[in-house]
């Protein structure tokens, strides 16, 4: 079982590094998805009720936020998987508190997909009225969704 923790680890790692380069490879997209989405230029059903971004900037802002947790989440993921490989031999308390790093991976994995574009992306911006924004509201539910049964399967005691 513990082969599987560090296996899940490093998926929440691989998820987050790969949905950051993903995002450097592709920055001008990016950034135009992102600026589509927080200037919310054409809702056809809800209307935002607070205030939208329209400056560049500000977007820019949005995208390297989103950047930054994705890689965290990748680098963290990836520290805390080698945290539980290099304690895979000890006895089940120090193999549990190895488990810290891929939690809090996880839980930055979370925070990213379900609460940025989740929370803020299709509650306040109403991403699901538009095309682009559904589509990217889809990837963060998987996403937010692999990072929670992973962390809550690494955190379990069974090992």
């Amino acid at each position: 079982m513990r082969s599987v923790k560090i296996i899940a680890a490093g998926f929440i790692g691989l998820t987050g590094l790969l949905a950051f380069l993903d995002n450097l490879a592709n920055l001008g997209t990016a950034h135009a998805v992102v600026s589509a989405v927080v200037s919310a230029p054409e809702q056809p059903y809800y209307k935002i009720w607070g205030p939208t971004v329209s400056s560049a900037w500000l977007a820019w802002v949005a995208l390297f936020t989103i950047m930054a947790g994705e890689l965290a989440a990748g680098v963290v993921g990836f520290f805390g998987a080698f945290r539980l490989l290099k304690s895979r031999a000890e006895d089940a308390a120090a193999f549990h508190k190895a488990k810290s790093g891929a939690i809090i991976a996880g839980a930055i994995g979370m925070f990213v997909w379900y609460g940025f574009f989740i929370v803020i992306g299709e509650m306040y911006f109403n991403m699901w009225q538009t095309e682009l924004g559904l589509g990217s509201v889809e990837g963060a539910f998987r996403y937010g969704t692999v990072c929670a049964a992973l962390t809550l399967f690494i955190a379990l005691r069974n090992d």
